[in-house]
């Protein structure tokens, strides 16, 4: 049983360095390692086609992504996939290769092919056609900031409308060798900028106590930065953070007691006779309302026996004068 474990602990972790090894392995879209060089060119993926005029036609170029062009009579069917560039001739576009993110170095240039374009005429077969390819020639150039712009440097034939293959020079910065974005790069990134952060907040809160709470001037009011000044201010920090910690929990108390008195003012019920009239003696405007209506009964009561009283006497007078 205990090698049955030992065998299946050692299998996963055999599985897992294979996993992060060839995900570090495996290139990313675009980029390409030579050596202890790595070279990335997404930043030249556009949201707008790079243009040139060359031959009295229009080109449409787009890096490592489909042209934004919308593509006319090409005889390239979607389905194999994004065209990377195209040339506008008069009856139709033609595509100089399908979408590639796969970088080459050929004699320290880094290269972008591209191929799989629209079928060319007067070359190949009806079985077997030649299809329109180009390749991309980027060179590093410090000096050019921006994105940069391809040139034509030639193209087979000769003639442009039938040209078929065509070749660009594309000088940029982004062409030159740049350092990989990795894990370690983004934490140290992360820190060093954390730390700035925390380094802005020491100096505000520090000259801001030195003038308003120990009343310094001039040069005397810049922070200190000494372990002691630290302790110092982190000090104030604390007092000022648990000040206003308790602050909010008085307030959040007040706001919670409230509530409930609310609650138990409105929602209450009496639970006996005895408790509903010991509520009632307590309170001496519901007594004073009750002797009014008490004394307001009594007086009632007088004078409906007075009433009937006189009527019996007046019927027995009545009697005794008929009796006469």
């Amino acid at each position: 049983m205990l090698s049955c474990k030992r065998r299946l602990t050692s299998s996963l972790c055999a599985t897992l360095l294979l996993l992060v090894t060839s995900a570090f392995a495996a290139e990313k879209p675009c980029t390409l390692h030579d050596g202890d060089k790595y070279y990335d060119l997404n930043p030249l993926k556009a949201n707008k086609d790079y243009e040139l005029e060359a031959g009295g036609h229009m080109f449409y170029l787009n890096v490592c992504r489909g042209v934004a062009t919308d593509p006319w009579n090409t005889h390239v069917d979607e389905k194999d996939g994004d065209i990377a560039g195209l040339v506008r001739r008069d009856h139709g576009d033609f595509a100089i290769g399908l979408v590639n993110a796969t970088l080459e170095m050929k004699a320290g240039d880094l290269l972008l092919r591209q191929s799989n374009g629209s079928p060319c005429t007067g070359t190949g077969t009806d079985d077997v056609p030649v299809r329109g390819s180009s390749v991309i020639r980027f060179l590093c150039d410090t000096s050019i900031y921006a994105a940069g712009k391809p040139v034509l440097l030639d193209q087979w034939p000769s003639d442009d409308d039938k040209a078929c293959d065509y070749e660009f020079e594309w000088r940029t910065h982004y062409a030159c060798p740049t350092g990989e974005h990795g894990f370690f790069g983004g934490v140290f990134v992360f820190f060093v900028i954390t730390a700035m952060i925390f380094l802005m907040a020491f100096i505000v809160i520090s000259t801001l106590y030195n003038r308003f709470v120990l009343r310094l001037n001039g040069y005397d009011q810049m922070p200190k930065f000494t372990i002691s000044h630290a302790h110092e201010i982190l000090d104030v920090c604390a007092d000022f953070c648990r000040s206003a910690m308790d602050h909010i929990s008085a307030r959040l108390s007040s706001w919670r007691n409230r509530g409930h008195a609310d609650v138990r003012s409105t929602s209450h019920h009496w639970t006996s006779r005895e408790e509903e009239e010991a509520m009632i003696a307590s309170d001496p405007v519901e007594l004073e309302s009750e002797d009014v209506h008490d004394d307001a009964g009594r007086e009632l009561h007088d004078t409906s026996t007075w009433g009937r009283s006189r009527q019996v006497g007046e019927e027995g007078g009545e009697r005794g004068i008929i009796r006469m």
